[in-house]
């Protein structure tokens, strides 16, 4: 587990890096997992990272949420213009940290996030300068205002994944982003689940865990 300040609090960051990559004397790409509102970071990261470090990729967790001292994320915390702003802040100290590490092509860092962590993820794509990261890959989550109007043609390639009985965070918002996208002419692939609630069944997990790989595969793994 390392460590990287940012706000002045000391934040975790899980890293998984590959011990057998197929060129381990180069830089390898990683990924930023950004977890979800109850602040579970094993449950995702634990199905990810065997699955991308065997084919050369790293990956790092922040937890987040120990810039603000919060075990959950409650309704309040996502409207009171406070903690969103902070945890986003987290995000980007993340990315920087991950970026200076001597293992990581800089490259080539995408982010992955689950519900509170795909709106995070997707609103980073409209901040970072152009070319920060690679790709988004995001689950159950949305592109909101105030960020979905300042999405360009640079955002990044973006995989959409999304439950279709999704009653916490409707699926409107997969179609919605799906078609800002579109607008803007961005690559983006949408993987939307019929029957699926907010919480994936185990075959969900499978068919999103390999659809992850074929696009990760595509946008982060190739050098061009």
């Amino acid at each position: 587990m390392l460590t990287f300040q940012s706000g002045g609090r000391s934040v975790r960051l899980a890293a998984y890096e590959p011990l057998s990559a197929p060129s381990r004397s180069k830089p390898v790409p990683a990924i930023l997992l950004l977890h979800g509102a109850g602040g579970n970071v094993d449950f995702w990261l634990g199905r990810v990272a065997p699955l991308v470090n065997r084919a050369g990729v790293a990956v790092y967790a922040a937890h987040y949420f120990d810039r603000t001292g919060t075990e959950r994320a409650s309704p309040a915390h996502l409207a009171d213009g406070i903690h969103v702003p902070q945890w986003l802040g987290t995000a980007q100290d993340a990315l920087t940290v991950i970026a200076a590490r001597a293992t990581v092509d800089s490259e080539r860092i995408a982010l992955l996030g689950i519900s509170l962590g795909a709106f995070l993820s997707l609103a980073l794509g409209t901040q970072l300068p152009a070319g920060t990261i690679r790709a988004i890959v995001e689950i159950s989550g949305g592109l909101v205002p105030p960020f979905e109007h300042a999405a360009t043609s640079a955002f990044p390639p973006t995989l959409i994944v999304h439950g279709e009985a999704d009653t916490v965070v409707p699926v409107a918002h997969a179609h919605s982003l799906a078609e800002r996208l579109k607008k803007l002419n961005v690559e983006h692939q949408q993987k939307l689940l019929p029957g699926e609630g907010h919480w994936f069944s185990a075959a969900a997990q499978d068919s999103i865990l390999q659809a992850v790989a074929l696009f990760l595969a595509t946008h982060l793994l190739s050098t061009s």
